[in-house]
């Protein structure tokens, strides 16, 4: 059974008189342990499919289904907990708290509360190489460290599921390929599944599977075994 299921996924918008058709009749099977790159320029709709997915947006149609669970259906109180628990987002303007240290910003997303906090904590940051940068305040860290936070906080509470929006779109392209290196080895040895959107064409050999996105319409490539 695949982890995520999407069948007949659609987003519309309102312009005017106009509909836009954000995304427009989706349907993609991810497995268990995949890693996939969706590649498209701004405006094609892969940011507003990664939220569907990650049940930030509600649908205008179609389902999204996690596995048994159709997140579609659930309430914002079920969806919130599945964001917490089982999903780990990874943003391009990373969203970390300015008046909090690295290590604070990690621990703010746990979602069960133990007296192990900090010890899981600094085992993420560490995890990201971040070890000698733990008390430093964003503000204090270069562009790449502070994505390296964010992916700490994104696996805090062991997600199986990694949702990341251009990671790397506010970094240069060495420090972008570090960020998907990180990402590769977190699929890789933990077997922890990856949907990375991007306009990035050199993404695609850190994918098991690609797609590109046009206009809302999602095109699958051919499989990639990495």
């Amino acid at each position: 059974m695949s982890l995520i299921n999407i069948k007949n996924l659609k987003k519309d918008y309102k312009q005017g008189t106009k509909v836009i058709h954000a995304v427009d009749d989706v349907n993609l099977e991810v497995g268990e342990g995949e890693f996939w790159t969706i590649i498209g320029v701004s405006g094609s709709g892969k940011s507003t499919l990664l939220q569907l997915l990650g049940g930030l947006d509600r649908p205008s149609a179609g389902t999204v289904r996690i596995g048994d669970r159709e997140i579609t259906k659930l309430n914002d109180s079920k969806l919130t907990k599945i964001r917490r628990e089982e999903i780990g987002f990874v943003f391009q303007n990373f969203n970390l708290i300015p008046t909090l240290t690295a290590r604070q910003n990690v621990e703010a997303a746990i979602a069960k509360r133990s007296k192990k906090d900090t010890k899981l904590s600094l085992e993420m940051l560490n995890k990201v190489g971040l070890k000698e940068r733990v008390n430093h305040l964003p503000g204090l860290l270069s562009g790449g460290e502070q994505q390296r936070v964010t992916i700490a906080r994104a696996l805090i509470n062991n997600p199986k599921i990694i949702l990341a929006d251009e990671p790397t779109g506010n970094l240069d392209s060495k420090t972008g390929q570090e960020i998907l290196d990180i990402l590769k080895t977190l699929n890789h040895e933990n077997k922890q599944t990856v949907i990375l959107i991007t306009h990035s064409e050199y993404a695609r050999k850190y994918a098991t599977h690609t797609a590109e996105m046009h206009d809302g319409k999602l095109i699958v490539k051919k499989d990639r075994k990495n």
